[in-house]
């Protein structure tokens, strides 16, 4: 039990963690609601590319380099992150995560909405 207390608080910490990298890049970024095992994916796998600079991945919320990312839409940001682009492995090596996670991961970490992107899906 004591355990899962401290999983369940470093996996809450990790979303807090998470929503205060998003606020500090962009204020009008809205963050999706993560699960455990989102904000998990997000410390652990994701950031260490995209909240670094030095990599050729775009910065967490930083929506210029995102945008230029997105211009086919955010269907294609999913698929670009579930096959694989450039240096960035399938999954970004995130194997056990569902294609809802993937979805909320790329909402969070691109600071987009697929709503405020075209609706061209053709990647």
């Amino acid at each position: 039990m004591l355990v899962t207390s401290v999983y369940t608080q470093f996996f809450r910490y990790l979303t807090l963690l998470a929503a205060g990298l998003i606020g500090s890049f962009s204020a009008p970024v809205q963050a999706a609601e993560l699960t455990a095992r989102e904000a998990y994916a997000l410390g652990q796998i994701c950031s260490y590319c995209h909240a670094r600079t030095g990599t050729t991945a775009p910065i967490i919320a930083d929506t210029q380099q995102w945008q230029r990312r997105a211009e086919n839409g955010f269907e294609a940001l999913v698929h670009n992150t579930v096959v694989g682009i450039g240096n960035m492995p399938p999954l970004g090596t995130c194997g056990y995560c569902t294609e809802t996670e993937i979805r909320n991961l790329v909402k969070v970490i691109s600071g987009l909405t697929p709503e405020a992107l075209p609706q061209n899906s053709t990647p």
